[in-house]
C-alpha cells in the first residue's frame, strides 16, 4: 500500500465506472477517500453479480473508501457537502451539469466553500455538445473507435472491456494530482469519455490528417507491419510480431520453404504489398503444431509471441508472473481485483478492506470533519445522513 496521499482528503460523489475509478486510485495511494452516495446508495450496488454479499462492480472500483450516506435532495444536506467540502482538498463528481448546480455539487457552490478544493469532473461529452447522457458503449461509437474495432468484413465492435470508463479514470486521477501541486485559486480538473476515446485513436488520427486516408478495421492485425497480430495453431491461437526485417528472417527461418526464400518478404514493403499471401502461409506454418510448441519454438528464435489466453489462463498466470499481482479483499475468498499496475520497490500491495454498506462509516466521518455528536443525531433524525444498524457508532 502506498502513502504517498497520506493526508490528502477526497469526496467521491460519483457513480457507477469512471470517476469512482479515479477516487480509487487516490485511495490505494494514500488518500482518505469518503464515497457520498444517496439513501439506498449508489446504482452500481446492484450490478450483478454477487459474491459474498458483495456486488463485484462496485467493489473493483470503490474499495479502500469510507462511506457516507447523504441526501443532496435537502437543503441541510447541501449545506453538509459545503462543509465537508470546506475541509478537503478534492472533491469528484459526474453528475450532468444542470443536475449537478441543483445538488450543490458544482464548481461554483463548491470552489465557494474552498477555493483551494480541486473540483474534479467526468462527463461523456464536452459542454459543447449538450447536456447529453452517455456511457462508455456510446463515446466508444461516437469517437470512431468502434470503427475501428473488429474485422473488416464484420460490424463494428466494442472493445471487451469498460476501457473508456478506465482511462477517462486514469485521466483524471493524473489531472487531480497535478492539481494537488498546483498553486491555483478555484483549481478544476474535466474529463469526458469521448475525449479519452479519442486520444487512444492517437497514430491513426495523425495518420488520417496526415494523407487524408482514412484506415480500416483490420481485427488483430494492424496497417503498418506484417505478420502482426493472431493466428490459429491446432489447438488455439499465438499471437506474434515481426515489426522489422530481422524479426521476419528468424521467423521465416523456423517456419521454413516457402516463407525463406520468398523474395517477395524480403522487406516490410514487400511484405505489405502480399499481405494476404504472407498471412496465409504463416497460418498454414502454425496450424500444424498446437501452441505450446509455437510458443517454446518461436521464443527459442528470440520472436515476441504469446499465447490468446481465455480469461481463467489470464488470471492464473497474472498471479504468478505480475509485478503487483491480486489483491484478496477481506472477508472473503472468492473476490480479488488486479492490484494497480504500477509498483513501488519492495512496497506490496496489501489486502483491501472489505466495502461497506452505504453510510457504514457515515457517523466517523462527520466527526472527523469536525461535527460533534448532538450535530450528527440532529442529521441523521431529519433523514439528511444515515448510518446501517449494526454500524460502529
Amino acid at each position: 500500500m502506498s502513502e504517498s496521499l497520506r493526508g490528502v482528503r477526497v469526496i467521491d460523489a460519483a457513480t457507477n465506472m469512471a470517476a469512482p475509478y479515479a477516487a480509487s486510485i487516490l485511495a490505494d495511494l494514500g488518500a482518505d477517500v469518503v464515497k457520498v452516495e444517496p439513501p439506498g446508495g449508489e446504482p452500481a450496488r446492484a450490478y450483478p453479480p454477487e459474491v459474498d454479499g458483495m456486488r463485484t462492480q462496485f467493489a473493483a472500483v470503490n474499495h479502500g473508501k469510507r462511506y457516507l450516506v447523504l441526501d443532496l435532495r435537502t437543503e441541510p444536506g447541501r449545506e453538509l457537502l459545503h462543509r465537508l467540502a470546506a475541509g478537503a482538498d478534492v472533491l469528484i463528481q459526474n453528475v450532468r451539469p444542470g443536475r449537478a448546480a441543483r445538488l450543490g455539487l458544482d464548481s461554483e457552490s463548491c470552489h465557494a466553500a474552498n477555493p483551494r478544493l480541486v473540483h474534479a469532473t467526468i462527463a461523456a461529452f464536452h459542454p459543447s455538445d449538450g447536456d447529453r447522457p452517455g456511457y462508455d458503449i456510446l463515446v466508444q461509437g461516437e469517437s470512431g473507435l468502434m470503427d475501428q474495432t473488429g474485422e473488416p468484413d464484420r460490424p463494428p465492435s466494442r472493445i471487451g472491456a469498460a476501457a473508456i470508463d478506465y482511462v477517462s479514470g486514469l485521466w483524471l486521477s493524473i489531472g487531480i494530482l497535478a492539481e494537488l501541486r498546483g498553486e491555483r485559486d478555484r483549481p478544476t480538473v474535466e474529463v469526458s469519455l469521448l475525449d479519452a476515446a479519442f486520444g487512444l485513436l492517437n497514430d491513426k488520427v495523425s495518420a488520417f490528417l496526415a494523407t487524408g486516408e482514412a484506415p480500416r478495421r483490420m481485427g488483430a492485425a494492424t496497417s503498418t507491419t506484417t505478420p502482426h497480430g493472431a493466428f490459429p495453431t491446432a489447438d488455439g491461437y499465438v499471437v506474434i510480431g515481426t515489426p522489422t526485417d530481422a524479426s521476419f528472417g528468424r521467423l521465416a527461418a523456423v517456419l521454413g520453404p516457402p516463407l525463406e526464400a520468398d523474395a517477395r518478404f524480403a522487406d516490410q514493403a514487400g511484405r505489405l504489398a502480399n499481405r494476404a499471401e504472407l498471412e496465409r502461409l504463416v497460418s498454414q506454418s502454425l496450424a500444424a503444431q498446437d501452441t505450446e510448441h509455437w510458443l517454446r519454438v518461436l521464443g527459442e528464435a528470440d520472436l515476441a509471441v504469446g499465447r490468446v489466453a481465455d480469461l481463467s489462463e489470464a488470471v492464473e498466470r497474472h498471479g504468478r508472473h505480475s509485478r503487483t499481482g491480486l489483491r484478496a479483499v477481506e472477508g472473503t475468498d472468492r473476490f480479488k481485483v488486479p492490484a494497480p499496475a504500477v509498483s513501488f520497490g519492495d512496497r506490496e500491495w496489501g489486502p483491501l478492506p472489505r466495502p461497506g454498506e452505504p453510510g457504514a462509516d457515515s457517523e466517523a466521518v462527520l466527526a472527523d470533519f469536525g461535527l460533534d455528536a448532538t450535530e450528527i443525531e440532529e442529521l441523521r433524525r431529519a433523514g439528511v445522513v444515515a448510518q446501517p444498524e449494526g454500524a460502529v457508532r
